[in-house]
């Protein structure tokens, strides 16, 4: 065969080959922006519940640092548990490594409350409002919910940069 009808054979093999792999290419990238769109929908919704459990939490550890035996809703261990393991399964890094830093300082001030609700309890059916001890059991809780509030500003952070990306 001369140089012809090479080119000739390659041009036709070129188009069939194009012909046949276009729309399996086509479609292959179409599912996959689908998949991404869906894992994006996914991050969403659970950043939406994980902002919105922290906030609480955070707001609900503001309040107990000056009031401990306040009557709040508290977020249960269960829906937290479920939260860690979206975040597990669709967050980010960055995501995931804050929210854990939140969650080791939320149990340390839970650890804290839990250790000060008894004496509170004592100092006020003894009819006192405050005495050293529980003074400095609110001064110990305000600085961990500080801590947790500052952690979940930068959960939020972390948020809206992985969003904005």
């Amino acid at each position: 065969m001369d140089a012809t009808a090479w080119v000739a054979v390659a041009g036709i093999a070129g188009t069939l080959l194009g012909a046949l792999l276009a729309p399996v290419l086509t479609e292959r990238m179409r599912r996959k922006g689908v998949r991404q769109e869906q894992l994006m929908g996914q991050c969403l919704d659970v950043y939406a519940d994980l902002l919105r459990a922290t906030a609480r939490l955070a707001d609900n550890a503001m309040t107990w640092s000056a009031i401990p035996l306040a009557d709040l809703k508290e977020t249960d261990d269960d829906e937290l548990d479920r939260l860690m393991g979206r975040v597990r399964v669709v967050a980010s890094e960055q995501v995931h490594d804050r929210f854990k830093a939140l969650t080791k300082q939320l149990h340390e001030f839970n650890r804290l409350l839990l250790e000060a609700r008894p004496h509170h309890q004592r100092v006020r059916d003894a009819g006192e409002v405050d005495d050293t001890t529980s003074i400095k059991q609110r001064t110990t809780l305000g600085g961990v919910a500080d801590k947790i509030v500052e952690s979940h500003k930068q959960l939020e952070k972390a948020i809206r940069d992985e969003m904005q990306h």
